[in-house]
């Protein structure tokens, strides 16, 4: 089975939900964030991805580690993916909207998110710390 790592960013809105993105070609919502380059730190790939799918500009000292979480992937047979994962509590209400390979970016509430299809990494790991209020 192959492997990939990524960054990706649990963003809370400042009345609590949670923003997913979807990708084209697939069914499912996911945490923004990406592959990391090979010469980048894990920081510098999140700060890199933000940017590029959502014109979000972020600081270092903006991201909070989480945690890692290794699942499968839900856009490549046979692979799991490693994600470490860091939340970004926006202090202002901000909207965003899709570039690059993205085609949906979503606010997630706790009372409608079972109506969203989520990669395993996001309704393993992060959703469940979101609605434990541990994020």
């Amino acid at each position: 089975m192959d492997k990939i790592v990524i960054c990706s960013a649990a963003i809370l809105h400042p009345n609590g939900d949670l923003l997913m993105v979807r990708k084209k070609g697939s069914a499912y919502f996911q945490l923004p964030g990406g592959k990391a380059a090979p010469e980048e730190n894990q920081e510098e790939t999140l700060i890199r991805e933000l940017r590029e799918e959502l014109r979000f500009d972020v600081r270092e000292n903006d991201l909070e580690f989480l945690g890692s979480h290794t699942a499968h992937a839900v856009n490549e047979v046979n692979t799991l993916v490693e994600g470490n994962i860091y939340v970004i509590r926006l202090k202002a209400t901000q909207s965003f909207e899709a570039y690059e390979e993205l085609v949906e970016v979503v606010w997630i509430k706790q009372d409608n998110w079972q109506s969203f299809k989520l990669a395993h990494l996001a309704a393993e790991f992060v959703v469940p710390r979101w609605l434990s209020g541990k994020l």
